[in-house]
């Protein structure tokens, strides 16, 4: 175990000496002595740069010139970790009243008992030591605290990563899956649309052949034109609009009456344009039914933008699947 080191401050020489000889026969290492507050601080800082800084101070609170023992002390404290012994002749009351907020060691009153000063300075030690402990512990744990704090955050920080990721993923396969639902019920729709006019035409065919058979007689030109007259007549889409219009309001349930609650003024056509391209059909799959051109196809789109008043930048399509 390491010898506690001492240092004295005491302007009255001959009880210094006699301190240092009695202490150094007890096996503490004084480390100095000095008579003056002023000298006594700087010796110290310097002992602290060496890395030989005393483990206590034994400091006369009546110290020669102007620096007494308790300013002396007052610095030491702020600069150092060394512990104060106050060493006194004064009365006890003013020594209390002016030290007490430095939390000193101990008191010695003169004339000092060895054996007084020798216990004084063991107790002052250990709880130096102690103190010096509790703050590495504190200082350690605060560290500690500080390196959980940063981790837990690192690992928050890269929780809500990976949580976003896993959100636009999600989005992005939701969106996947919207596509390729809406595509679906588009080819479905449209599909149901052409297997229902080809269904209704071939039966309307067939019940006209089955009755030129019947007949029993040799088809004459014009029973055929009869027939091509049927055909013609029923792949016009306005023949079938109501199947059509049946058959989407299964698909968009309310959408023409939303329609005409909010804009009044489509007429409707406008509503049968509005419900194929409800249905995401392309401009030529939309020219295709209603039977006109696709030049013509693009000109109903531009009159019903007018009519909705939609704004420059807004996507026609997607405002109708709006409604």
């Amino acid at each position: 175990m390491s010898k506690i080191k001492l240092f004295i401050v005491e302007d009255e020489l001959i009880l210094a000496h006699d301190l240092k000889a009695k202490l150094s026969d007890l096996g503490y290492e004084i480390m100095g002595m000095d008579t003056k507050g002023e000298s006594a601080v700087e010796t110290i800082a310097a002992l602290k740069e060496k890395n030989q800084e005393p483990d206590i101070i034994i400091m006369d609170v009546k110290l020669a010139d102007s620096m007494d023992g308790i300013e002396a002390a007052r610095i030491l404290t702020e600069n150092s970790n060394c512990g104060i012994i106050f060493l006194t002749s004064l009365n006890r009351n003013d020594v209390f009243a002016k030290s007490f907020s430095l939390k000193p060691y101990a008191y010695l009153f003169k004339p000092v008992d060895i054996d007084q000063i020798r216990a004084a300075i063991e107790v002052a030690n250990y709880q130096r030591n102690l103190e010096i402990t509790n703050e590495r512990i504190i200082s350690e744990l605060k560290t500690e605290i500080q390196h959980r704090k940063s981790a837990e955050k690192e690992k928050n920080q890269r929780w809500q990563e990976r949580i976003r990721a896993e959100q636009k993923v999600n989005q992005l396969i939701k969106q996947k899956h919207q596509v390729e639902l809406d595509l679906i019920n588009r080819e479905l729709a449209t599909s149901s649309i052409f297997i229902s006019q080809k269904n209704k035409i071939i039966g309307l065919i067939r019940k006209d052949l089955n009755r030129l058979l019947k007949k029993g007689k040799v088809i004459t030109k014009k029973e055929v034109t009869e027939v091509l007259d049927t055909i013609d007549e029923n792949v016009k889409f306005d023949n079938d609009w109501y199947r059509i219009k049946a058959h989407f309001e299964k698909i968009h349930p309310g959408f023409f009456d939303r329609l005409r609650e909010k804009h009044p003024q489509l007429t409707p056509t406008d509503h049968k344009l509005a419900a194929l391209l409800r249905m995401n059909l392309a401009t030529k799959e939309i020219s295709h039914i209603l039977k006109i051109t696709s030049p013509s196809t693009e000109i109903s789109r531009i009159r019903l933008r007018k009519k909705l008043e939609l704004p420059k930048g807004t996507n026609l399509v997607q405002f109708i699947c709006n409604v």
